[in-house]
């Protein structure tokens, strides 16, 4: 009798989940588990947060840099009213390089921000997943990602606060934690070593206070390390990898410690945070979805949610019991310092950790609001996820995987406010929202806190883009120079000077440091002068050519030297302890490429250099005794972008200080000579009227010139000028060279 054969039964939901999970299906899980919170970043435009618009600025100012050439501008010239500021001499460099990229090649720069953000999330629970899965499984490290990504605070660095250097630095405590686990539980440290410097180098170059954070957990995570694997000799090497790490990032943190002290950025340590600690019993929120905010009843501050808390304490008491029961886990030692990391950063967020914040206020006082604990708490609470499946292994998989989810995405996303914010692609090209934003806040820079603003400005930030109080007339320069633009760049210029007499010229930049001068090829200092610190160079009278540009400066030359010298280390180590790892040997091309080209370009090579279209007019004014006001010394015309415009820079060479506000105009006129489209108003987008006007000093004024739809192609004319505001109407300054209608003569534009 032949014995029957049963047919296949077809697997069940649960059995093929966890098959495929088997199968290391774990990562595909995690991109599922990823969406929800991505799900904001898919609605058209951008969203209300606190500082989310100041870094869409910053990455369309990145990107313009780079179409100019500029790979690492520590400069950009059009924040602060047109007056510049060094904002990545000082911050957060790279956390701006992958939206910059993105925008290079087309997308908007709101787009670009958020598409950063979305990057932001799968990057940092990659580095969550990898690191947990080292500890104890690709079970450990699926609930450890997902938990490190839907912590509350991770959501309102990304949605409320809109800060995305520090969402950005959420990608790097766990790849450091990894690198140095490895590097001492492994038989050969030297790859983990090298990589844990990459990790350092990339969390300093993204958000340095949260590597101030981090140091002090690192530091304690390699004496647990050292502890645990009883090789204490290994922490030469890691203090040789954290070495290396400081020459990698030499070129950074080496001018913010010297040139700090030039900008706002220098302040004291402020104990502000005492105004934003937690009482103790307002640690926990106790509602079943995390409120955000104003909403949560506290303000600026953040509490814990219950299942932050109720996870920590769960993983606290199963590690009691099985140490009780003498079956820890091999990790055990990991998971326990992750669980006494959450709970001494929660420590942190509360009124009686005072008197530690005041200990350690020199270096405390910088972090501004102890809620930047919450990164802390976050690596905590990964490891303490992580633990579970070790400490409870009768769980089946499948409970874990979807009762943490659900609990993190029930608590996390329904009280997450994502209110839409229209943020144009053509307004965050141009700097004019961005000055209009700072007007309305008295603040300058796409900043709360003025931090960039150099302190050689005596003027209050609030009236930077207004009228000077009490302006007059002054005397005229005599004789008049003439200056001749033979080349700009992204920051700087070259102009050859004719003048009669010595005089003071002047950009309409901040000195700061990095302004560097030569006349005739010798190098000659620059200065501050009044209320607004221009940067100001004396040339004498006579031929000269005179080059104004922002670049080197002690510092900056000698983090650069160190810098290339650590990429150089680390590369020739990669090389010869590689073995077969070709990863290794990968990242040291790569990394020697990047400074390759960053090197070179910083010496120059592939910096774009154009030349104005020459214009030497000089426009007097008719009211009282005339008096030249200033010369129209050339123009540039581009298309503006994102917007059916041209955009027209006047340059302005100011000669005297003007005692009221005269109007600039640029007219686009057809082939008869008619005004077919134009741009008034006050210079520099509105906010650097005459009155801020100072003998010698050379504006760059940008207008941009909305185009009828339905302008044929064609080449057209441009005419432009000042005029002063009677009370019989508009009048236009008188121009010599002499023109019939006292409009200036700007040459033609061809439309496509």
């Amino acid at each position: 009798m032949t014995p029957s054969v049963a047919s296949p039964q077809p697997a069940s939901v649960p059995g093929r989940l966890a098959s495929l999970a088997s199968r290391g299906g774990y990562l595909w899980l995690l991109f599922l588990l990823l969406i929800p919170a991505l799900l904001p970043l898919l609605r058209p435009g951008f969203f209300v947060s606190d500082d989310g618009r100041f870094h869409v600025y910053r990455i369309a100012a990145l990107a313009g840099a780079w179409e100019q050439g500029v790979l690492h501008p520590r400069l950009f010239p059009e924040f602060g009213f047109g007056y510049g500021q060094a904002v990545l001499n000082f911050y957060s460099p790279l956390s701006y390089w992958p939206g910059a990229l993105l925008a290079v090649f087309g997308l908007g720069p709101a787009t670009a921000a958020q598409v950063t953000i979305a990057l932001g999330f799968l990057l940092a629970a990659l580095a969550a997943y990898g690191y947990a899965r080292y500890l104890a499984g690709p079970l450990a490290g699926l609930l450890a990602a997902v938990a490190y990504t839907y912590l509350p605070y991770h959501l309102a660095d990304a949605y409320v606060r809109g800060a995305i250097p520090e969402h950005m630095a959420f990608i790097f405590p766990p790849l450091i934690l990894w690198a140095y686990t490895a590097a001492f539980r492994e038989r050969d440290p030297w790859s983990p070593l090298l990589w844990g410097a990459l990790a350092w180098a990339g969390l300093v170059l993204t958000h340095n206070l949260s590597s101030l954070l981090v140091a002090a957990v690192a530091a304690l995570h390699l004496l647990l390390m050292a502890v645990w694997t009883g090789r204490w000799r290994r922490l030469v090497g890691a203090a040789g990898s954290l070495l290396l790490a400081l020459g990698l990032t030499a070129t950074y943190w080496l001018p913010v410690l010297v040139e700090s002290s030039a900008v706002g950025i220098s302040g004291e340590p402020s104990r502000g945070y005492a105004g934003h600690l937690l009482a103790a019993g307002d640690l926990l929120l106790r509602r079943l979805a995390y409120l955000y905010r104003a909403q949560n009843g506290f303000g600026l501050v953040y509490p814990l949610s219950w299942l932050t808390a109720g996870l920590l304490v769960l993983s606290a008491a199963l590690l009691v019991w099985r140490w009780r029961q003498k079956r820890l886990p091999q990790a055990a030692p990991a998971f326990v310092f992750h669980v006494a990391i959450a709970a001494g950063a929660a420590f942190m967020l509360t009124g009686p950790s005072l008197p530690l914040w005041d200990l350690s206020q020199p270096a405390l006082g910088h972090l501004q609001y102890p809620w930047r604990f919450l990164l802390l708490v976050n690596v905590g609470l990964l490891g303490a996820v992580a633990s579970l499946p070790a400490l409870a292994p009768r769980v089946h998989p499948l409970a874990w995987i979807a009762g943490l989810s659900l609990a993190v995405m029930a608590v996390a996303l329904p009280g997450l406010p994502v209110e839409p914010l229209a943020l144009p692609a053509a307004d965050t090209w141009a700097p004019d929202r961005m000055w209009q934003e700072d007007a309305q806040a008295g603040q300058v820079g796409a900043t709360w806190t003025a931090e960039f603003l150099p302190l050689a400005v005596t003027e209050q930030r609030w009236a930077l883009g207004r009228p000077r109080e009490g302006a007059t007339d002054g005397p005229p320069l005599q004789p008049v120079p003439q200056v001749v633009l033979a080349g700009r760049q992204y920051a700087g210029l070259t102009a050859d000077v004719d003048a009669g007499a010595g005089f003071a010229l002047r950009l309409h930049q901040f000195q700061q440091p990095g302004w560097n001068a030569r006349i005739d090829g010798v190098p000659v200092p620059t200065y501050a002068s009044g209320e607004m610190a221009l940067v100001t160079v004396d040339v004498p009278a006579g031929n000269h050519r005179v080059t104004l540009a922002f670049g080197a400066t002690p510092a900056r030359t000698a983090g650069a030297i160190l810098s290339t010298l650590a990429v150089l280390a680390w590369a020739l180590l990669a090389w010869w302890r590689s073995g077969s790892r070709r990863s290794l040997r990968a990242g040291a091309v790569v990394l020697l490429l990047v400074a390759g080209l960053l090197l070179l370009n910083g010496l120059g090579v592939g910096r774009r250099t154009w030349v104005p279209y020459p214009a030497q007019t000089t426009l007097s004014t008719r009211e009282g005794q005339p008096a030249p006001a200033a010369v129209l010394v050339g123009r540039d015309v581009a298309p503006a972008r994102g917007a059916n415009a041209l955009d027209v820079t006047l340059y302005w060479l100011a000669l005297r200080e003007n005692g009221r506000d005269y109007q600039a105009f640029v007219h686009l006129t057809g082939p008869d000579g008619a005004v077919i489209a134009q741009h008034d108003g006050d210079p520099v987008g509105g906010f650097t009227p005459t009155t801020r006007w100072r003998s010698g000093e050379l504006i760059a004024d940008r207008h941009r010139i909305a185009l009828p739809d339905d302008l044929p192609p064609g080449s057209y004319g441009l005419k432009a000028g000042l005029y002063a505001l009677d009370e019989a109407g508009p009048r236009n300054l008188a121009t010599d060279p002499a023109t019939p209608d006292d409009r200036v003569e700007l040459g033609s534009v061809a439309l496509p």
